[in-house]
């Protein structure tokens, strides 16, 4: 027997395809104005593997526990980059972290205001064998780092960034990136699934 949420998707998808084949914008402009809903928390448990969020509800959902997430082209989690450098403090440039918060938010294309950044300076470090001042970056996030060809542009970017910033050559530098799940990241004293 088919769960409630696959039935509402079955009625709805042939409208949801109609308005996108019209204009994208359209969907966006719906859901914003809430014209457009989308399945409940109760509703995306019945589905299996990863939860849906986005998938359109035909119907009044008695199971509805939280506001639907507005419609938009990219996960709006948190990532969290982490850099790790040899050099001491004096020779790390003034703002670094600042200006690694923008170009993390440009580079995954996630809000500046969602993006947490931690810079650490004067640690002892050995790259490649070699103990010559260096720098790793840990790049953590929901949605975004999971894939060859995703993390290949995302490093030519940072590598761009952290190259001129620390005038350091690309191969003392090395690059980390970890998928992250919603699950995995603790806020408001729950985690980001259920926010």
């Amino acid at each position: 027997m088919e769960g409630v949420g696959l039935q509402h998707f079955r009625k709805s998808a042939p409208a949801l395809a109609e308005a996108v084949s019209r204009d994208p914008g359209e969907v966006a402009q719906a859901a914003n104005q809430g014209a457009l809903r989308f399945c409940s928390a109760n509703e995306e448990s019945r589905f299996r593997g990863t939860p849906a969020p986005w998938l359109p509800v035909a119907g009044p959902s008695r199971t509805q526990t939280r506001t639907p997430r507005p419609f938009a082209p990219f996960p709006l989690d948190m990532p969290f980059v982490e850099l790790d450098m040899s050099l001491p403090a004096g020779r790390v440039p003034a703002g670094l972290e600042k200006r690694l918060c923008a170009a993390t938010a440009a580079i995954l294309s996630k809000p500046e205001d969602r993006v947490n950044v931690t810079v650490r300076s004067g640690l002892a470090m050995v790259v490649n064998g070699s103990a010559e001042p260096s720098a790793q970056l840990l790049v953590s996030s929901i949605g975004v780092v999971g894939t060859a060809e995703e993390n290949r542009g995302h490093s030519a970017r940072f590598f761009e960034f952290l190259t001129k910033e620390l005038d350091l050559a690309e191969d003392r530098i090395v690059i980390r990136f970890f998928p992250l799940e919603r699950w995995q990241i603790g806020k408001k004293g729950t985690v980001m699934t259920f926010l």
